[in-house]
């Protein structure tokens, strides 16, 4: 099996994900978009039982014969409740319906699982003052023509992010779907301006408190300065759909 395997995601989100699932009980995870497996890989040898579900099923060199092609646009190829675990890593945002990825997700995870999704956080103070002054959230900046090439090049940075995910939304596709946030971690912190910094954030801090008093996520450091958003829910009895 190959050994190089190529992570898809900033630094430290594959790490934090995997530290996440490590403290669960051993089962069967889902892994979806799984790139080339490296996630997986690594799954495995903290002893799951990976399923690696890509839309470019070539390009999986983690071969693991649980490989599927899966279109995050449409319903995987599997059962209801087969899977204890899902992940879906750096996937949502590149898609036009996470409800309904979202909602497969919840179709094939068992009663009591957890679904942790990674998504590029675009509530950032960072992100908030480029909306502000340029019109476009952090990783999410369109500019030029839509190449012609196919849709899954395998190259470093490229991102072909199609929605941006605030952490309000996130929280409502969950629980429509059946989930309930634990908690959120982020891979890393963002770089902080020394003056302006404490200042933006005091201030978000205090309006956001009044508005969202129920909810700490609203006012957490993960959401105001963490790269990326690692949602981990768990799977509750019912849905509210």
């Amino acid at each position: 099996m190959t050994t190089d395997l190529k992570k898809y995601s900033s630094e430290g989100i594959h790490e934090k994900v995997l530290g996440c699932l490590e403290a669960f009980p051993r089962g069967f995870v889902l892994d979806v978009p799984s790139g080339q497996g490296a996630i997986s890989k690594e799954l495995e040898k903290l002893g799951f039982k990976v399923f690696l579900g890509d839309i470019a099923r070539q390009n999986i060199l983690y071969k693991n014969w649980r490989c599927v092609q899966i279109d995050m646009e449409k319903p995987f190829p599997f059962k209801e409740k087969t899977f204890d675990y899902g992940v879906c890593v750096e996937g949502i945002e590149h898609i036009e319906n996470p409800y309904g990825l979202v909602r497969e997700f919840a179709r094939v995870i068992k009663k009591g699982g957890y679904l942790i999704i990674t998504t590029p956080n675009v509530m950032t103070i960072k992100s908030r003052l480029r909306f502000l002054f340029y019109s476009y959230l952090d990783y999410f900046r369109y500019i030029g023509p839509i190449p012609s090439e196919e849709r899954h090049r395998i190259e470093e940075h490229e991102h072909h992010h199609l929605n941006p995910l605030f952490y309000p939304e996130i929280k409502f596709i969950l629980q429509k779907c059946g989930f309930a946030i634990e908690r959120i971690e982020t891979n890393r912190m963002v770089k902080r301006w020394k003056l302006l910094f404490p200042l933006l954030k005091w201030f978000i801090k205090h309006k956001t408190r009044k508005k969202y008093p129920k909810d700490p996520f609203y006012i957490s450091d993960m959401i105001l300065e963490g790269e990326d958003l690692i949602v981990i829910a768990k799977k509750s009895d019912g849905r509210n759909d």
